[in-house]
């Protein structure tokens, strides 16, 4: 089954990204980054190259030093680590359709958790490590034609399968689920406004609140992630006109998003994420190819983390 490819091939065209290199790199190189002690800690990425299938690369940001976690045999994308560090819950079509699976980092270990029904895919932690929240077409709802790909809507799950229940009682696309530190809210992207917009929800479903606002616009805010703390939200802005996505954060009181990345050189910045002790921001930058980069939360202290073959995605900081 080729739907992983297919739904990041919709997720690249909805939000602008470049889904290709112009110097078409054709493998993941596994070589070595260079070191950076000074920023340290380890990330979980997605590498893939044109013709080749995604696979997750575990990068230790201090040495440098690269190493694959799952075989490129099939697509794996969406990589989530569990509160203790320990494991990975993350999408892959290992058994020919688009599951969400479980993979004790050092045994390598793997857990289905999903049966097969539809797309399911970027699962989120509870804080607790005791519900994965993800995204999923298991319901066969049609998706409407503006955004493209598959309808979904978010679930949770136990880790070991059981417990399925569906979160959201409206029908509106929504995906990729990203659950708050202190377990009572669950953020997500949404089109039930009209645009793709960020909307909390508590772990029961109740309480739903729209964050961000592109009603009659041609924006949209995508990829939520919370700081260590709960106190903030980063997440891919895109911006229509010059056609780019930025990286932005936001706090829980809906103020002004503060703007964090702003180079007119990069094609498009996103898919954050935060550094355990919230001094960095990982993301991807997409131009000649797909690269991770780290930055301050106030926009200063660029720095590359990744310059080898292949694009690399959906960075994801070891607690």
């Amino acid at each position: 089954m080729r739907h992983a490819a297919h739904a990041l091939l919709a997720i690249l065209a909805t939000l602008q990204i470049p889904a290709c290199a112009s110097s078409n790199p054709t493998a993941c190189g596994v070589g070595g980054e260079a070191p950076h002690p000074d920023i340290g800690g380890q990330i979980v990425f997605v590498c893939y190259a044109p013709g080749n299938h995604g696979s997750l690369y575990l990068l230790d940001v201090s040495t440098g030093e690269v190493r694959r976690l799952t075989p490129d045999s099939a697509w794996n994308l969406d990589p989530a680590w569990s509160p203790d560090g320990r494991r990975i819950a993350y999408q892959s079509t290992r058994d020919g359709r688009d599951n969400v699976y479980v993979m004790d980092v050092e045994s390598r270990d793997v857990r289905r958790l999903t049966d097969g029904r539809g797309f399911s895919g970027y699962p989120s932690w509870s804080p607790d490590g005791r519900w994965i929240a993800f995204d999923s077409s298991r319901d066969g709802i049609a998706a409407p034609p503006n955004p493209p790909g598959y309808y979904r809507t978010i679930y949770v799950i136990r880790p070991d399968g059981t417990g399925l229940r569906r979160l959201l009682t409206f029908n509106d696309v929504s995906s990729g689920p990203a659950w708050s530190p202190r377990g009572d809210q669950i953020a997500f992207q949404s089109v039930r406004a009209g645009r793709f917009d960020l909307y909390v929800v508590g772990e029961d479903g109740s309480r739903l609140e729209q964050l961000t606002h592109h009603e009659g616009t041609p924006g949209s805010a995508t990829w939520p992630r919370w700081s260590p703390d709960g106190a903030r939200i980063v997440f891919t802005e895109t911006i229509p006109s010059p056609g780019r996505g930025e990286v932005f954060w936001m706090g829980l009181d809906a103020a002004s998003p503060v703007q964090v990345t702003d180079d007119p050189r990069a094609q498009w910045d996103g898919w954050p994420d935060w550094s355990p002790d919230m001094r960095w921001i990982v993301f991807t930058r997409a131009g000649d190819s797909h690269q991770l980069f780290a930055i301050h939360p106030d926009g200063t202290g660029l720095v590359q983390l990744t310059n080898d073959a292949g694009n690399k995605d959906l960075p994801r900081w070891r607690p």
